[in-house]
């Protein structure tokens, strides 16, 4: 729409348009456009909101002020929430698939271990303003992704590295290993009551406490089991010799 915006300024009608991604509208230039901070799919904010929705519209006429551009208005309200005070739900009560096999027992309970730890390891991170996650190339909201990298490879597979990961699979497992303990260490050391745990205390409890743990040591076990002396030695940097007959219970 940016594009036809030029042709049709070119000519002499003047136009504007809504701006839901201010990045792409930066980029594009278009001779007027009004930002406004919405979920994609309502430029005009929640169904059934008029009211709200022709203020949009007047904010959105308001730009034709601009004689000329490239100029970008920000629409000053966020969307009203809607709903009720007790959350919406449906109204059927749906089960939730059961995993059939063993690869997809392990990815349904390393997202739900992570899923649990996230809103600590967010606090964490605001309290300290930084993260050690990064050192694979994926980005803290990736540890999901990473997560599921290392159990597909623990029961057998061969997955694909993450289009951002600065190495490739199997040295990758290496640093993904290393971006879920910062996950795991940056989450409890958010956490009330009994203090930081030393480094003995954690690695115990990341290595046989955890979904996690018990995927890094098949994940050890599948490398143990190559010729690749390189890949044996990998398997004993992912889990120390002290921790190595242990199991997450």
């Amino acid at each position: 729409m940016g594009g036809l915006s030029h042709y049709l300024e070119s000519a002499g009608i003047a136009t504007t348009g809504i701006s839901l991604i201010r990045e792409h509208t930066e980029a594009i230039k278009p001779p007027r456009a009004l930002w406004v901070p919405f979920e994609f799919g309502r430029p005009f904010g929640p169904p059934h909101a008029a009211e709200f929705q022709r203020d949009v519209l007047r904010a959105l006429l308001g730009t034709f002020a601009h004689e000329s551009g490239p100029t970008i208005d920000d629409y000053p309200h966020d969307a009203p929430a809607g709903g009720t005070d007790e959350g919406w739900a449906c109204a059927i009560d749906l089960p939730a698939p059961e995993p059939v096999t063993d690869l997809e027992a392990a990815l349904v309970a390393t997202q739900r271990e992570l899923a649990l730890l996230r809103p600590w390891y967010e606090q964490s991170r605001r309290t300290r303003g930084r993260t050690a996650i990064g050192v694979s190339g994926l980005p803290p909201e990736q540890v999901d992704e990473m997560a599921a990298v290392l159990a597909r490879y623990a029961y057998g597979e061969d997955p694909a590295a993450p289009a951002a990961a600065r190495h490739a699979l199997p040295e990758l497992i290496r640093y993904l290993a290393d971006d879920l303990r910062a996950f795991y260490a940056e989450a409890t050391a958010a956490q009330p009551g009994g203090g930081y745990p030393n480094p003995v205390e954690f690695a115990r409890w990341f290595l046989t406490g955890t979904r996690i743990g018990d995927v890094l040591f098949r994940v050890r076990d599948r490398l143990v089991a190559t010729d690749d002396r390189r890949l044996r030695g990998l398997a004993f940097v992912l889990i120390p010799r002290a921790f190595g007959e242990l199991r997450a219970g």
